[in-house]
């Protein structure tokens, strides 16, 4: 299995996105900033994340969402800093692989074809997210006796567009609020052993795990074989440590496997078109009224939190 830390050069692109050293490395969901955005607001996002000391920016891409990916790639490169992508803007609900489609290839398929060659145009690390079906999709009854299958083969075809591309394809599990498909992580270590790619791994969101696991530490264990990283937020998507999360044992489990890789920190910007970006996502909290503060506290927290066990 490759190592989630080690990238080989991107020769399509020109970027390297990753050194070989184990390193923690923290970062940023562009969502804490703002959503509708340009080249301009990504600029500026790079700048504030390299003035915060960050060392990545997850940047939501989505059909209304437009920019400069080379050129974004680019000035990522000459601020030190990686770029991670993820579905985030508009995603047809049919472009889902969890869905039988007599079409080939499948309609999902093809949407993340193009978001993984987006990504690999600005040297991105990681294509991340509910790949494996669509955030809102619940579909509250047994799945098809197909469904597996149907999944496992759409993910392999992409872990491997995504390792041409230089990149790795990262699975989220999300709460049974939000999918039927993976909400644990024995079901998403499932669907990587069913698609059966050396370029699958998965993503701890601490948000989303917090409805289906009782035990942080395990459920840590459960996918250190293949975690690529975890996005931190609290149980109101509010800055780690302001909430109900057990951290405290998150963070021993961590500290004892000596485990390095990308922290990123993760809610949606609540003062942002007056709260209006936060309230259509369905925060009603005021829990990220700005990013700097949001971010300053978040690793504040995770930096001290780890380093006293």
């Amino acid at each position: 299995m490759l190592s989630p830390l080690i990238f080989s050069f991107n020769l399509a692109t020109g970027h390297s996105p990753l050194g070989t050293e184990k390193t923690m490395k923290y970062g940023a969901h562009v969502f804490l900033w703002q959503d509708r955005y340009d080249d301009s607001a990504l600029l500026h996002m790079l700048d504030d994340a390299e003035a915060w000391g960050l060392s990545f920016l997850e940047v939501a891409i989505g059909d209304d969402i437009h920019f400069n990916a080379s050129k974004l790639g680019d000035e990522a490169d000459m601020r030190g800093l990686e770029l991670v992508f993820s579905p985030g803007g508009a995603w047809p609900m049919e472009c889902d692989i969890s869905l039988a489609n007599a079409s080939d290839p499948h309609p999902a398929v093809q949407w993340h074809r193009r978001a993984i060659e987006q990504a690999g145009r600005a040297g991105a690390v990681a294509y991340t997210g509910a790949i494996y079906g669509h955030p809102g999709a619940v579909r509250r009854q047994r799945p098809d006796d197909d469904e597996p299958k149907r999944i496992a083969e759409a993910l392999n075809l992409l872990a491997e567009d995504a390792a041409d591309a230089g990149m790795q394809l990262v699975l989220e599990p999300m709460s049974h609020f939000r999918t039927h498909v993976a909400n644990t992580p024995q079901q998403v270590n499932h669907l990587i052993r069913l698609a059966d790619h050396e370029n699958l791994f998965s993503l701890f969101d601490t948000y989303h795990l917090v409805t289906e696991v009782t035990d942080f530490a395990a459920a840590f264990e459960e996918m250190r074989p293949h975690l690529w990283g975890l996005h931190a937020c609290e149980n109101n998507r509010g800055a780690p440590g302001t909430g109900l999360l057990p951290w405290q044992s998150l963070f021993t489990a961590m500290t004892a496997a000596n485990w390095q890789g990308y922290i990123g920190f993760e809610s949606y910007n609540s003062t942002w078109r007056d709260g209006n970006f936060a309230l259509e996502r369905g925060m009603f909290h005021n829990v990220c009224p700005d990013a700097e503060s949001f971010i300053r506290q978040s690793m504040s927290f995770v930096e001290a939190g780890l380093s006293t066990i």
